[in-house]
């Protein structure tokens, strides 16, 4: 098995290993049937297809790109084309700005149709427990501390802070509850605009 690549775990939370775990499936199936879905959609189908878990059911789209990445990152490390190519904007009818800003997503979702899926495993435990592993632990907080948090940065640095900010307002809220600090949470947003 090929070596992590270790500085994509830095920013990787259980929630985003275990999102990830219900979303690849899907990918795959899409992937056999030639199909693809909005971020909207894919995270609907996982709650559809997961209705008794619970980080599953609280998952929205907004952050949906950053549980690609560890797709991303499973497939990658297993030499298989990008799966998450599959999952496109609403708006544009095109992979995230984080997405394009690294792949042409037209090339890769050819490669994810033409590779044979009919083989390969559904079973994501191996990578789940091998990357749980790998992950630095976070102390969660509730919704009300998250947001209290995110308001009291946005107010100290807002001369320094993108305009459009406003936009990734509950990605922001999201990564702050999963233990992230609200300037880790501000600028992994920033980087992925």
């Amino acid at each position: 098995m090929p070596t992590p690549v270790r500085p994509l775990y830095e920013n990787v939370t259980l929630i985003d290993v275990k999102l990830a775990s219900a979303y690849y499936p899907i990918l795959i199936d899409l992937a056999r049937h030639k199909h693809c879905l909005t971020y909207g959609e894919l995270v609907q189908r996982a709650k559809d297809e997961y209705p008794k878990n619970d980080i599953v059911q609280n998952a929205i789209p907004v952050s949906t790109g950053r549980r690609l990445d560890v797709v991303r990152m499973f497939t990658s490390e297993r030499d298989m084309p990008d799966l998450t190519s599959l999952v496109i904007s609403k708006g544009s009818g095109e992979c995230g700005p984080g997405f394009r800003r690294n792949f042409d997503p037209v090339t890769a979702r050819e490669a994810v149709f033409a590779f044979d899926w009919s083989d390969v495993t559904l079973d994501f435990d191996g990578f789940i427990n091998h990357t749980e592993q790998a992950i630095k632990p976070r102390r969660t907080v509730s919704k009300g501390v998250a947001l209290e948090l995110m308001s009291d940065y946005n107010r100290q640095h807002r001369s320094t802070l993108p305009a459009d900010i406003r936009e990734r307002r509950e990605e922001i809220i999201d990564l702050i509850m999963e233990g992230f600090t609200p300037e880790e949470a501000f600028q992994m947003v920033q980087q992925a605009i």
